[in-house]
């Protein structure tokens, strides 16, 4: 049966002019066609919503999440927020590994619980299309589960789509210390097994602290060879290669980029890398992403959130469009169009991100009448989503 939405205010589509007053049918899916009110012909039994002048646009894509953990480190976070930097808590077990830890122990069905909580919330925000890593277990048997776990839970008609990255070299566990060759040779070796149980991608964290341009590569070069798709952590916490990497491997993105200069910009310029921003931990960060220069020199910008269990507890993609605009200077325009087809381009996925015929059918009716509302309102929500050309029930607010 199709679907008619009639009335539609304003609807926001990148690399389009907004158009006011119109109706988008859809079908089996997907968007049949966008035309002004009252020109499309739907089927005689198809359904009518009336959007009552309200904002429509493809539903958000969160492009970078580490959604699957025990528990949030809110002591540490407030350590922080008294003045203990990110090294200085790693130094002494807490960060990544602590979470690692915690994670370890927690009961499978507790982990499913509370990781289904979660993408319900962001579903309320608005997203309908979620980057999920793994990486809090460290060892074979963990992340193989949470790549399962996360693939199985992507086919949950009310939940987000997830899009699974495998994210074995997130930290050097405990027990490797002093065997750093060791670990990176096992993660390297899990790769197949990540790609047949459901991963898309895989991921490295390259960076001060973490693992080094060299042996990222490594890790890297053998997940291709599995089968998996590439992004990177890269120059979040200092500037140590990992984005001029990623371009080297032809990953699908680059993440965080906070120390990147002008060089490293123009890099990215001539490449097919997206540029994944998370202005949620970069503000946490004290660090500001360069998304002006790397907008004016043509790279395309995708944003996420970075809900994580240490930084960012968020799980609002208006959130992250609101500061986009509010805080690294993008107009609404641009901040929408990464959270949108920015966010689709980041995970390689060239079936959404946009209202227009032939794209699935991942819509949000928002509770504004203008996109104007999203740099104003940090808290805007949507009146209905559909995803996949179905309205989920939670949002149906008529």
């Amino acid at each position: 049966m199709n679907t008619l939405l009639t009335h539609v205010g304003r609807l926001f589509t990148s690399g389009q002019p907004v158009s006011q007053d119109v109706d988008v049918l859809l079908g089996a899916g997907s968007i049949l066609a966008v035309g002004r009110s009252g020109t499309l012909a739907p089927t005689a039994d198809a359904e009518t919503v009336d959007c009552q002048g309200a904002l429509l646009t493809a539903g958000l894509v969160d492009a970078h999440t580490h959604p699957l953990y025990g528990h949030p480190r809110l002591a540490e976070i407030e350590e922080r927020s008294a003045g203990a930097g990110y090294a200085q808590i790693a130094a002494r077990g807490g960060g990544i590994l602590a979470t690692v830890r915690d994670t370890r122990l927690e009961s499978w069905d507790a982990l499913e619980s509370g990781l289904r909580d979660r993408l319900h919330r962001w579903l309320h925000w608005g997203t309908t299309t979620v980057e999920a890593k793994t990486g809090y277990w460290l060892e074979q048997q963990g992340e193989l589960h949470a790549v399962r776990l996360l693939r199985e839970l992507s086919h949950v008609a009310h939940l987000p789509d997830l899009v699974v990255t495998f994210l074995g070299a997130h930290a050097l566990p405990g027990e490797f210390v002093g065997r750093r060759r060791e670990f990176i040779a096992e993660v390297a070796g899990w790769s197949r097994a990540a790609h047949r149980e459901g991963a898309r991608f895989a991921d490295v964290f390259c960076d001060e602290g973490a693992f080094t341009v060299g042996e990222a590569r490594q890790l890297l070069r053998s997940a291709r060879e599995a089968g998996l798709e590439l992004r990177v952590h890269a120059d979040e916490l200092a500037l140590t290669g990992g984005t001029r990497l990623a371009v080297e491997l032809g990953a699908r993105s680059a993440d965080h980029l906070l120390r990147i200069g002008a060089a490293e910009v123009a890099v990215l310029a001539r490449s097919g890398t997206v540029a994944t921003l998370c202005p949620i931990t970069a503000l946490t960060l004290g660090r500001t992403p360069p998304a002006r220069e790397l907008l004016a020199a043509g790279v395309p910008v995708a944003l996420g959130s970075d809900h994580n269990p240490g930084t960012s507890g968020s799980t609002s993609m208006s959130l992250v469009v609101w500061l986009a605009t509010t805080e690294m200077g993008l107009s609404v325009e641009e901040a929408l169009t990464a959270a949108t087809d920015g966010g689709a381009r980041s995970l390689g996925l060239p079936d959404r991100g946009q209202v227009v015929a032939g794209k699935r059918a991942d819509l949000v009716l928002w509770n504004t009448e203008h996109e104007g509302g999203f740099a104003w309102n940090p808290e805007l929500r949507p009146l209905k989503v559909w995803r996949a050309g179905t309205v989920l029930p939670h949002y149906d607010a008529h």
